[in-house]
């Protein structure tokens, strides 16, 4: 029931009203309506961006943090002549924190391996066993293999093969290439700033309507998926490029799999892709 669930924190929605807000500011600067300069600052750009990440993904994106962070830093500032004396310390902070951010994502997903080696030791453990000793172990297994791939659903964050049901890449001035082989796939995220993303779910499989969530900002995300799946873009492009060079099957594209994609795509592009 959770993968036909649609996100409601819809990414067009929220950029509109970012959009009707810088337009009121500016029709309020050509009525010469005062308002402080600083609400069209560029640092409020990164705010925003912060903002809108945070909301779309329910205040839980690394990525948003950090926007909102270096927005609010320069525009305190630069605008308010707050001086905290760390300026040339920013730069070198940000990339420790990335890294650490990294670092701890590239534990975490090997985690998920070491546990599914766990699993297949253990099964195997049980080969010699009676039928049905066997069938009562694997009844068991099955049901903490899919209690732990809850636990670890969205755990595919770097390069390789994962074997999640859900998928939450943050690719932040890097390039990440994955591989999904669940045949329970239940959508999930995918962020891209001033990097790329290549997944490909040509090996995947599910059964009703999935939401994958995308932001590219100065970035690019390209997916391969089955000719067969029923994909609906639907998301919101600002000098971006969005491309769908799937190959046309009509009579192939079956009903009940259907993958909406949503998000936002600044200053980047998305391409989809089908073999």
């Amino acid at each position: 029931m959770s993968r036909n669930r649609i996100n409601n924190n819809d990414g067009g929605m929220i950029f509109g009203f970012v959009i009707l807000a810088v337009g009121v500011l500016i029709l309020l600067r050509k009525l010469n309506v005062f308002y402080p300069d600083w609400l069209l600052s560029w640092p409020m750009i990164l705010i925003a961006i912060g903002v809108i990440t945070l909301v779309k993904h329910e205040f839980k994106s690394f990525f948003g943090i950090i926007m909102l962070g270096l927005g609010t830093y320069f525009l305190l500032e630069r605008e308010f002549n707050f001086h905290f004396g760390i300026q040339r310390f920013v730069f070198p902070i940000a990339l420790i924190l990335v890294g650490i951010y990294l670092i701890t994502k590239k534990r975490r997903e090997h985690q998920v391996l070491n546990d599914i080696q766990d699993k297949i030791k253990h099964k195997s453990t049980y080969s010699a066993t009676s039928s049905e000793d066997y069938n009562k172990g694997e009844k068991t297994s099955f049901t903490n293999e899919s209690a732990k791939d809850k636990s670890y659903a969205g755990m595919s964050g770097v390069s390789g093969i994962s074997y999640s049901d859900s998928v939450s890449i943050d690719s932040i001035m890097s390039g990440i290439n994955k591989r999904m082989l669940t045949k329970n796939f239940q959508g999930g995220k995918l962020t891209a700033a001033f990097g790329g993303i290549d997944l490909d779910l040509t090996q995947s499989d599910f059964s009703g309507m999935v939401t994958l969530q995308v932001d590219v900002i100065f970035g690019a995300i390209k997916l391969v998926v089955p000719p067969h799946w029923d994909v609906r873009v639907e998301v919101t492009n600002i000098a971006a490029g969005v491309e769908d060079k799937r190959v046309y099957r009509q009579s192939e594209v079956e009903s009940d799999k259907v993958m909406v994609i949503r998000g936002t795509v600044f200053f980047g592009g998305l391409e989809i892709k089908s073999y």
